[in-house]
């Protein structure tokens, strides 16, 4: 993930596409870039694109967990 850019949904898609349906994101700096990523997640779910099965923030590290699937 990019730090000093934002992550771009067109991003994250290809990172959840590339993953086995586990991807963890730990080049996040700040708490609020972890939410950006997830709220990414949630929007790329809503246009139907993946089924968001599980998200998680994590502090300590700070890096973002998401379960994926494709859609049916």
């Amino acid at each position: 993930m990019k730090t000093k850019e934002r992550l771009s949904k067109e991003e994250l898609l290809k990172q959840i596409q590339n993953s086995d349906g586990n991807l963890r994101i730990s080049s996040v700096s700040l708490t609020e870039e972890g939410e950006e990523v997830i709220a990414l997640a949630k929007h790329l779910e809503l246009e139907g694109k993946i089924v968001l099965l599980e998200y998680c923030l994590d502090k300590k590290p700070l890096a973002v967990s998401l379960k994926t699937k494709n859609p049916d």
